[in-house]
């Protein structure tokens, strides 16, 4: 314990003997009793800040864990073990190698399955490898996704697959507006992206289809969105 810390609690107590932290809040108290009451409990506040100071310092020295709930939930996180060990079979079997527990673990962390990658790959994607498996799960693009632009008739890379999903087109919009009488021309990849990053929907297109009587083509529908935002 430090010698100021010593120090402040000993004139506290000395204070306290002397009855000098007594108030009788209904008696007339003159100037200088007033002031030497203000200065008691400045030093019993700076008393208290101290003790604080030093009992935090004391703790953080000590290396006690004043959280003890953070180190719960990390555990609780970790991966099952026979987990990992199928997992790495199942990615090694698909041809990505022996990966480090750390290596499974960082996968996880991002989204990426044995599961998920196998249906990546039998969506079209064979090759795929694990930055690009890291990449599509971050972008969100699903399995289902994939299987479904396919369906389509659209024959996309990875980064079609990536810039598709950044920029929020989906299969359901893809389908809808196929089924207003667009075709995969005028869908293209490029006139997907730039319909819904200006906020176009099949909805919309359906509704100004029957107001003109006519359908409107993809810069119309892009020109309507400007002109109305």
């Amino acid at each position: 314990m430090s010698t100021k810390f010593k120090n402040l609690r000993n004139d506290l107590e000395d204070l306290e003997q002397d009855g000098q932290f007594d108030i009788d809040e209904g008696s007339s108290v003159s100037g200088s009793k007033s002031s030497s009451k203000i200065a008691n409990y400045i030093l019993l506040f700076a008393f208290i800040a101290t003790l604080t100071f030093y009992a935090g310092s004391q703790f953080s020295s000590s290396g006690i864990d004043l959280n003890p709930l953070d180190n719960i939930v990390q555990e609780f996180n970790q991966p099952d073990e026979d987990l990992l060990n199928s997992m790495g079979a199942w990615m090694e079997e698909m041809g990505y190698g022996t990966l480090t527990h750390e290596e499974l673990i960082a996968l996880r962390a991002e989204g990426v399955t044995a599961t998920y990658t196998s249906q990546i790959r039998d969506a079209g994607y064979p090759e795929v490898t694990l930055e690009q498996l890291v990449e599509l799960q971050g972008a969100d693009v699903s399995s289902t996704f994939t299987r479904m632009m396919a369906e389509l008739g659209y024959d996309l890379t990875v980064q079609d697959l990536l810039d598709l999903r950044r920029a929020d087109v989906t299969a359901f919009f893809t389908s809808n507006m196929m089924d207003l009488g667009y075709s995969m021309e005028e869908l293209s990849k490029e006139n997907l992206i730039r319909m819904r990053n200006i906020g176009v929907t099949h909805t919309l297109a359906e509704r100004l289809t029957e107001e003109r009587g006519a359908r409107p083509t993809v810069d119309e529908l892009i020109r309507y969105r400007i002109s109305n935002q």
